[in-house]
């Protein structure tokens, strides 16, 4: 088994960061980051992903306040982990059972049979860097995929 060291370049890939997107509702942004991570081939089925990630929004929502979401499905259509990142181009109510806008969104999936709590360790490195002031600014106003990756790279998963 490898470390989560050498997992960390296949979690977190530049090609899975979007900026400045126009997306105004969480379907178009889970759908746009949906089919990067199916071109990417880090999921077989977009459609059961997307399903996925919808039901776990029903149990709560992923709008964690600071105009961030962290949605995440944990099914077999996922072949490895990943976390994906968009910055919509303004902020958008995430959804209508909640007042939580979203702007920074960070998609995550991981195979069904991975690592039982994999997702949770990857929600709370990724939470702990989010209370950075100066880590969220730079989330905000970075414009290369590459500085941000950079940045998202350093978390700890």
């Amino acid at each position: 088994m490898t470390s989560l060291d050498e997992d960390k370049l296949e979690v977190i890939s530049e090609r899975l960061i979007s900026v400045d997107c126009h997306v105004s509702t969480r379907e178009e942004a889970l759908k746009y980051l949906i089919t990067q991570v199916k071109q990417e081939n880090y999921v077989d089925d977009g459609d059961r992903f997307f399903q996925a990630v919808m039901e776990r929004e029903k149990e709560a929502s992923t709008a964690i306040g600071d105009l961030i979401a962290i949605p995440h499905g944990k099914t077999d259509v996922v072949k490895r982990p990943f976390v994906a990142f968009l910055r919509s181009d303004q902020a958008f109510r995430w959804s209508d059972a909640s007042t939580e806008a979203a702007q920074l969104i960070f998609l995550i999936g991981v195979p069904k049979e991975s690592e039982s709590k994999l997702h949770l360790k990857i929600i709370s490195e990724l939470s702990k860097k989010l209370l950075d002031e100066a880590f969220k600014e730079k989330l905000m106003t970075y414009t290369n995929p590459k500085e941000i990756y950079a940045l998202l790279n350093a978390i700890n998963v």
